[in-house]
């Protein structure tokens, strides 16, 4: 089978790489998901190509040529070559002789099936060659265009190998499936659904939010809630409504965090954290967990002291929370949102320093003395200036000496 070549495949820089690779021969072919949206004719994301030789010899080769090389990942057989600031892994063809369930022992092999036999997904096990002529050993190419997910092999093996294929095979069909789950697969998730919680929270952290960020993840959230998978990382109950409102509504612009909130918010005095358990970085965290207990009050007449209590990305994020939970109308969630984007997030005119000027002894009255101005700043709109608010600080301080 052959594919029209891509623009990314006869670049400059790709060609450079793949000509000092193949000098011998056949020794170089794209691999994994730049193949599989070459197929789909998809826009790719990186360039991934796996070669028969070892990574020392490819790191000899290219830089022979003055190409720089980045030992990534030399254990596994991975290299990183870099033209003109572009990209290129390249990994030794292998196979995994020892398996654990979240890492592997490799040996370094030439055979291209042996390779692809140890993959994922079929739509993940194919080669495609620079002149366009695909090698396809397990029928992942007509899978790509039916929209299946299938297993390479056994899925239960494949499982087993690496547990984190079960969250890749929902992932992958939330991003690139039809129809029907293909059973097998679903049924093999279903029966090591707890093998889950030996993965580390990062790995867990990274394709749910991937997931998350797909078209349309609510068919596919629904699935992995039946077949027992969601459940072991991120126990519900979940809003599934919500997160289809806020699907519809962000569209284009997919925020898998603020989706997150929508669908299984953090819940006060509750022991499990989802930001913990998927070691959300400490602003990933913050952010969930502000968006899972902060109050809102959704009123076009206090929307600027909202504003200023919680700060403009906040306050839209949760005017969007609240339309998704059918708390707010689509409409007036739009004007709030309105609001916010003509009306930046002001600072209070005065600082501590300025008190202090004043003659105010730093300490604890000065804390004070800033609070009693800022709420009378708030109660008249935000409108007085620099000038004014000294002005009404001068009178506070008068005020509290007598």
């Amino acid at each position: 089978m052959r594919i029209s070549p891509k623009p990314w495949m006869t670049a400059p820089e790709t060609r450079a790489v793949m000509e000092i690779l193949n000098r011998d021969g056949d020794m170089a072919r794209f691999v994994g998901g730049c193949v599989r949206s070459a197929v789909l004719d998809l826009p790719i994301a990186d360039v991934d190509i796996a070669t028969r030789y070892t990574p020392e010899r490819v790191i000899e080769q290219l830089r022979d040529a003055g190409i720089r090389v980045i030992p990534t990942g030399l254990d596994h057989g991975t290299v990183t070559a870099v033209v003109n600031h572009e990209h290129f892994e390249i990994t030794t063809l292998r196979l995994d002789v020892e398996t654990d369930g979240r890492r592997a022992v490799v040996a370094f092999t030439e055979d291209w099936r042996e390779d692809a036999a140890r993959r994922d997904f079929t739509m993940n096990a194919m080669f495609l060659r620079p002149d366009g002529n695909l090698d396809d050993p397990f029928g992942g190419h007509g899978d790509a265009l039916a929209g299946k997910v299938r297993f390479v092999g056994d899925p239960t093996t494949r499982i087993r190998e690496d547990v984190l294929r079960i969250l890749r095979f929902f992932r992958f069909h939330a991003y690139y499936g039809k129809g029907e789950v293909d059973p097998a697969g679903l049924k093999a998730c279903h029966d090591n659904a707890g093998l889950i919680d030996c993965l580390s929270g990062e790995r867990i952290r990274v394709e749910f939010l991937k997931l998350l960020s797909a078209p349309s993840p609510l068919p596919v959230l629904q699935l992995m809630v039946n077949a027992g998978v969601l459940p072991v990382f991120l126990p519900g109950p979940y809003d599934l409504e919500a997160l289809l409102r806020l699907t519809s509504m962000d569209a284009g612009s997919p925020d898998p965090i603020l989706r997150l909130a929508a669908l299984a918010p953090e819940r006060p005095g509750h022991a499990f954290r989802a930001s913990s358990r998927m070691r959300f970085s400490n602003a990933e965290a913050a952010r969930f967990h502000a968006l899972s207990i902060s109050e809102l009050d959704p009123d076009a007449a206090t929307a600027r002291s909202e504003i200023y209590r919680l700060g403009n990305a906040l306050f839209e994020d949760l005017v969007r929370l609240r339309v998704a939970r059918g708390v707010l109308a689509s409409a007036d969630g739009e004007a709030l949102i309105g609001v916010s984007r003509s009306w930046p997030k002001p600072d209070l005119p005065v600082r501590g320093a300025d008190l202090v000027e004043m003659g105010l002894a730093a300490g604890p009255a000065v804390g004070e003395a800033l609070r009693r101005l800022e709420a009378w700043w708030i109660a008249r709109d935000f409108v007085p200036d620099r000038d004014a608010c000294l002005a009404e600080t001068r009178r506070i301080i008068a005020e509290d000496k007598t």
